[in-house]
């Protein structure tokens, strides 16, 4: 029985657990919270005996990097340091019992010059990515393809795509072959670094699955990487064949199936898919033989199975989704039992993530975050033990804003959730922020979020709406936003601000409205419908032209790809809906938006055109709205790093503080 007085008494404390009185009174500001992370990981050796935690130090320009051993069976022992040294490390995993591998990026070469890539006629500063291997007590390390001169000039060294579990001291690898101008697999000994070829693929591949360390499916891409021919090949098959092609949305995850997990059948795998019926993605097994959907292995009605939990065996332990915050369903009743009482612990209020298990099933490692916790790591065992191994960024406990859970109901009666989080000690009425999501098939959680928190730090407070259209509700709610930009879908953002108000929490004079990628549109369309809501707009990477954004990617994609017939469902027909595509286009209405707007917009975003940032910064500037727009060389749609993050804050949140007089 795992309780929280045993909890304690172990030493850890969860953050969510600190007392109010412990609570901070300065709130994080955005070089705070956009820092990086001082634990970067934690893993669990396959038989369950050893922890490793992944640390960092920052001294200046300096790195101190290190591992932190725990045998398991000794508790109460100190953890043995094994020093990594200065070196921007990323993430650590067991290669098998005795082996660790450490993700590394390396920024200067040999001679002390920095890494750069070549774009053009330019250069620009990017990082190696490389992987050490280590013994336990950090000896015989060794560089992984360290021995192949060629292949070292290659900047991504870094992604493994089987750990070979049947063979501990192999592991299966991608890298770029710049000769051959395409990415191949190499076999790769953990002990001496030494790679051998094991199979190329072709020029558009860019990723492969396995099973039992064969490859069983490859990814191929277009150009932009926003449609994908999934190629499969059944155990003993020679030649792989195109099973379909696929939209990928810009979080790279694929529109209606995803390969989730292998089996320990021989050509039978796990996907995520929706099929007609379905009311939402549900977890299926695929026969890579017939190249049919099988039987439904675990579903939710109203949700969406987004990923499984499995071990290094291919033995299915759970399979997960959201509610408002990550669930399971579990493959073993003990494990679920065991679920249950952690989020008890928990207060029910943190997002508990699997990420790693020991062959027995006995011994886990799990991630834990909530709005006032960025994230920590736990080792945990089913007799109940539970231990903190490390907080991502302890200088943020008790300085974090709360988020509350808003059940209401649309004007036309459609179920919504929204998630308002409210500054610390906020003495009255706040300043508000909306802030819808991207996609439009994503969606809000409860769940940590770094510009709610930037924006609470400001005293503001901050509603996130799962409007219609939103992924992780079903195909039904998803389905409800077809063809219901700038309408329906923004009706639901003004009754969950509606329902904000309702709290009389928030100073209705004082609200301004933010979004990046679809919730960029949505802010700019929020202060076109409804113009004396709104005191302030930031778009980041929005659309605000809906035919050009049609047009565009039918000219990058092709009319019949999948990314356009998708987008043709989902916004509309150029010709049989133009006057719809006109209505929903702020940059055609831009006269009817009265609050300052900032644009923002990366040079490279290949989701969102740049273009359309320009045209919606020329029509406010014609319409006489005092419009701002910055465009960011080199940067892309997401993804961004923590100098891009920082002045994208900055500046949305200097062009709000003035809106609002602060």
């Amino acid at each position: 029985m795992i309780s929280r007085r045993g909890l304690l008494a172990g030493g850890a404390v969860a953050p969510g657990l600190l007392s109010a009185a412990c609570a901070a009174t300065t709130a994080p500001s955005i070089d705070e919270l956009t820092a990086p992370s001082t634990v970067l990981g934690a893993a669990l050796s396959p038989n369950g005996a050893q922890l490793a935690v992944l640390h960092v130090e920052h001294v200046g320009e300096t790195l101190k990097a290190y591992v932190l051993l725990q045998d398991v069976s000794k508790p109460k022992a100190q953890p043995i340091p094994i020093l990594i040294g200065d070196y921007d490390v990323q993430k650590i995993q067991w290669a098998n019992d005795e082996r660790l591998l450490i993700w590394v990026d390396i920024h200067k070469e040999l001679d002390g010059k920095p890494t750069r890539v070549r774009y053009g006629d330019l250069y620009f500063d990017a990082p190696k990515n490389r992987i050490l291997s280590m013994n336990l007590d950090g000896s015989e390390s060794a560089l992984l393809f360290g021995q192949d001169e060629v292949l070292l000039r290659e900047f991504d060294l870094g992604t493994v795509v089987d750990i070979l579990p049947e063979d501990p001291n192999l592991i299966l690898m991608q890298a770029w072959e710049s000769q051959k101008l395409r990415y191949a697999l190499y076999k790769v000994d953990v002990r001496t670094g030494a790679a051998t070829l094991f199979e190329r693929g072709e020029t558009s591949t860019y990723g492969w699955f396995t099973q039992n360390g064969v490859p069983v499916v490859r990814f191929d891409a277009n150009r932009r990487g926003t449609v994908v021919s999934l190629f499969t090949r059944a155990p003993g098959a020679k030649d792989w064949t195109l099973y379909r092609k696929l939209r990928r949305d810009e979080m790279r995850r694929f529109s209606d199936l995803e390969i989730v997990g292998a089996t320990s059948e021989a050509g039978v795998l796990l996907v995520s898919s929706q099929r007609d019926g379905d009311d939402g993605s549900v977890l299926r097994r695929f026969d890579l033989a017939k190249l049919e959907l099988g039987e439904t292995i675990a579903a939710r009605p109203g949700r969406d199975i987004t990923d499984v939990f499995m071990d290094d065996r291919s033995r299915l332990i759970a399979a997960a989704f959201t509610e408002d915050r990550r669930d399971y369903i579990f493959f073993e009743p003990a494990l679920k039992a065991g679920f249950e009482q952690l989020s008890a612990v928990f207060k029910h209020d943190a997002n508990l993530t699997f990420i790693d298990v020991s062959l027995d099933h006995q011994r886990f490692v799990l991630h834990t975050s909530s709005p006032t916790d960025p994230g920590s790591y736990w080792f945990y065992d089913v007799a109940g033990r539970l231990s903190q191994l490390g907080q991502t960024r302890p200088w943020l406990n008790s300085r974090l804003a709360a988020m509350r859970t808003l059940k209401l109901k649309a004007r036309d009666g459609l179920d919504l959730t929204a998630y308002l989080t409210l500054p610390q000690n906020a003495a009255g009425p706040c300043p508000l922020v909306v802030y819808p999501h991207g996609g439009p098939e994503m969606r809000d959680a409860y769940s940590f979020d770094l510009f709610a928190q930037a924006f609470a730090a400001r005293g503001w407070a901050v509603l996130q709406v799962n409007f219609r259209g939103s992924g992780g509700y079903g195909r039904a709610f998803a389905d409800a936003g077809r063809k219901h930009w700038g309408v329906e879908m923004q009706n639901d953002v003004e009754d969950a601000l509606a329902a904000a108000l309702a709290t009389g929490k928030i100073d209705r004079a004082r609200v301004a409205i933010c979004g990046a990628s679809y919730g960029g549109y949505a802010a700019l369309m929020g202060a076109v419908k409804t113009p004396d809501a709104y005191r302030a707009v930031v778009a980041i990477a929005g659309v605000t032209h809906l035919d050009d954004f049609l047009a565009s990617v039918r000219n990058d994609d092709g009319a019949d790809a999948p990314s356009y017939q998708y987008w043709l469902k989902t916004i509309g027909d150029p010709v049989a809906d133009k006057t719809l595509l006109a209505a929903g286009s702020p940059a055609l209405r831009a006269r009817e938006i009265r609050a300052p707007v900032l644009l923002i917009h990366g040079t490279v975003d290949s989701i969102v055109p740049v273009e359309q940032s320009k045209t919606m910064a020329k029509a406010l500037k014609s319409a006489g709205n005092t419009a701002k727009y910055i465009q960011m060389d080199w940067v892309g749609h997401r993804g961004w790093d923590r100098f891009t993050t920082t002045k994208i804050l900055t500046e949305t949140t200097a062009h709000i503080a003035k809106a609002f007089g602060a």
